[in-house]
């Protein structure tokens, strides 16, 4: 790669250091007007795409690619998307200039120096996949292959464009399933697809015309890459093979069995194919021979990579390890531990002494691969984030993810402070205790967990009893009970003891098919649970339970779907409930004494609402809703104040922290943005 590329990431570097002064800088990177934080990077795919130099690593999520310096794995720019999609698909150009992203039917070609999108490359059809994208080595165009019915049926085309312009030159078409990979020969004289159809075809890239079908795979073809010569050509396939073929003639050269991937040196000689069978083995690609077989590793073989040098390889696998050894001797150097889930991918750094890896659940971490320690690991929210809350003194944020964990940020600089792990399935509700010190998290698991808020440990209190998934937890204000609402048919409502983890009480709903919320008054008397409807077409109602007799007080009846959240007014006189019909979100203000509604919110238009919560003053309820907006509105006359923009996807929980001036947001695109509200409310 030419130095301009290195010298232009230490000026991007350069630039926002000198831009930013807090510690987490990236956390105020691309953020909305009234926004001061952003906690976490997005729901992140499995695309990442290091440079032709090695020094970059992109990393896609649903809010748009994060650019690392593979070196010191630190955050140098967030390239963003704009709207809710993530990425399907990422690569470098060979100099390193340009990033070019699939995104919602189209591709995107960013400048990686200024972090400035340049084009957006439009032509396949909305919304369809684009499962890979590859420049020419010159880097004059781009392929781009799909899963594509623009043509009045699945086209499954290969598109080939003109970077400088963005026009689209050709459609190369002859596949008759989705295209999955497309690369180009070193020469840029060739184009090679994989596809579903379990064929590989040659194209010239010249005359855009069809020059060979390569069959032999027996089911889809995964992968295709060019030996550096580019006489080979490897292709990977769901029939667990990897075939080698001459790309002159088009001729089958080699079949290698039981191989997940594989990878060539850097020199061409050898490829490298990790298998099944927990095996790695290095084989000659002139001659077709076994040369070495690499064992140690206890489980499937993801990933092989060469070091720059080809002097070590790589290996990542489902045991949860990374394995280095040396290419010459085919011994073990050192195994890397630390990633809780397989390991898809491992990528080296331009002097092969740093190494990336992602995990299973998509934690990405940084070795140093000569002491074989790690660096860093990043792993923010890698799910979407279902549930958020302020501790009692306004200074730290809970997050609660469907990765299964909970996540504490220091409020005031965006810090992740501590990951919570423990729940074996996704997480629905988080809520601080009334004192701060206990955290209380429920699960799809079936189960409640209490936390040490300033430690993070579990109490030793695991609340079972639930026979599915706990929607919603919520304490009482003086913190001695714990109240829990499920989706089991039966006795859905529990109160429970929050210093024994005793059940104190079971509220018994005859019929009752799901709880989805639960919702203490602010003077402890009062618990109003929301559930779903008991028939389709049927309402869906709000009980109000009296918690020291465990009695049924009052029914409120709604005209819809489901109650997905509910939050009473600081002073316990009103109660919020939203929730869905027909499409349409619905805020309701209800009369507590009475159970008579007092006025109806007007205003969510598009999807659902996900999420109510009263300021503490009372005079501002923020919603959350399904098209990614956080509307504020007037408690005492319903009108729209304000109206939140800033999310990529849904917004599924909101809370006021305990001062009023800040606003938490958590959302589908895997990230929770912190609203500065001091300033004037305006429609």
């Amino acid at each position: 790669m030419k130095n301009t590329t290195l010298t232009a990431t230490l000026l991007l570097t350069a630039l926002i250091l000198s831009t930013t002064t807090a510690a987490q800088d990236y956390t105020r990177w691309g953020l909305p007007d009234g926004a001061k934080l952003r906690l976490g990077k997005g729901v992140r795919n499995t695309e990442i795409a290091s440079s032709p130099d090695g020094s970059l690593l992109a990393v896609g999520s649903a809010i748009g690619v994060w650019l690392y310096d593979a070196r010191t794995s630190k955050e140098l720019a967030l390239l963003t998307i704009g709207y809710p999609e993530s990425i399907s698909t990422l690569c470098f150009s060979p100099d390193g200039q340009t990033l070019a992203g699939g995104v919602n039917g189209s591709i995107r070609l960013w400048n990686v120096d200024t972090g400035k999108l340049q084009k957006i490359l439009t032509g396949h059809t909305e919304r369809i996949n684009i499962n890979s994208v590859c420049f020419s080595p010159d880097g004059q165009l781009l392929a781009s292959g799909d899963w594509d019915n623009s043509i009045g049926g699945w086209d499954n085309s290969i598109r080939l464009w003109n970077v400088d312009t963005g026009k689209l030159q050709k459609i190369l078409t002859g596949h008759t399933e989705r295209i999955n990979s497309v690369c180009f020969s070193p020469d840029g004289r060739t184009l090679a697809s994989g596809s579903s159809d379990k064929t590989i075809r040659l194209w010239n890239v010249t005359t855009a015309k069809h020059r060979n079908t390569l069959a032999g795979h027996t089911d889809a073809v995964w992968r295709v890459s060019f030996s550096p010569d580019g006489r080979t050509l490897a292709s990977g396939s769901r029939d667990r093979t990897i075939q080698l073929w001459d790309v002159d003639t088009g001729k089958h050269r080699q079949t290698l069995l039981g191989f997940w991937n594989a990878c060539f040196s850097p020199d061409g000689n050898t490829l490298a194919s990790g298998s099944r069978d927990k095996t790695i083995r290095l084989w000659d690609v002139n001659t077709g021979k076994l040369k070495n077989t690499l064992t140690g590793h206890t489980h499937n073989i993801y990933r092989v990579r060469f070091s720059p040098d080809g002097n070590t390889l790589a290996s990542g696998s489902r045991d949860k390890t990374i394995r280095l050894w040396d290419v010459n001797t085919g011994k073990l150097k050192n195994t890397l531990t630390g990633h809780t889930s397989s390991v898809r991918i491992v990528c080296f750094g331009p002097d092969g002494q740093t190494l990336a890896s992602r995990g299973d659940n998509n934690t990405i971490r940084f070795w140093n691969v000569k002491t074989a320690t790690l660096q860093k690991t990043v792993a923010e929210h890698i799910s979407f984030v279902e549930s958020v809350c302020f501790s009692p003194d306004g200074n730290t944020l809970a997050s609660g993810g469907e990765d299964n964990s909970i996540r504490l940020w220091n409020a005031n600089t965006g810090e992740l402070q501590r990951t919570l792990i423990g729940h074996t399935a996704g997480i629905t509700s988080v809520d601080f205790g009334p004192g701060g010190q206990t955290l209380a998290s429920s699960s799809n698991d079936s189960t409640i967990r209490l936390w040490d808020a300033n430690t993070g440990e579990l109490q030793n209190i695991i609340l079972t009893g639930h026979t599915e998934g706990v929607e919603s937890v919520d304490f009482s204000p003086d913190g001695q009970t714990l109240a829990s609402g499920s989706w089991d048919n039966t006795n859905t409502i529990r109160l429970w003891d929050v210093d024994t983890g005793k059940l104190r009480n079971t509220l018994t709903l005859i019929g009752h098919t799901a709880v989805s919320s639960v919702c203490f008054s602010t003077d402890g008397q009062t618990l109003a649970s929301g559930r779903t409807a008991l028939r389709e077409g049927g309402s869906s109602t709000i009980l109000l339970w009296d918690v020291n007799t465990g009695k049924h007080r009052n029914t409120l009846t709604l005209q819809s779907d489901g109650v997905d959240s509910m939050s009473f007014s600081p002073d316990g006189q009103t109660l919020a409930s939203l929730s869905a019909s027909e499409g349409f979100g619905t805020i309701i203000l209800w009369d507590v004494p009475t159970g008579t509604p007092r006025n109806t919110l007007i205003g969510h238009t598009e999807g659902s609402v996900w999420s109510v919560c009263f300021s503490p003053d009372g005079n501002t309820l923020a919603s959350g809703s399904w098209n990614a907006t956080v509307p504020l509105w007037d408690v005492t006359t319903g009108e729209l104040q304000r109206t939140l923009t800033g999310h990529t996807a849904g917004v599924t929980s909101v809370d006021f922290s305990p001062d009023g001036q800040t606003l938490a947001s958590g959302s589908n695109d895997g990230t929770v943005i912190l609203w500065h509200l001091q300033q004037p409310l305006e429609k």
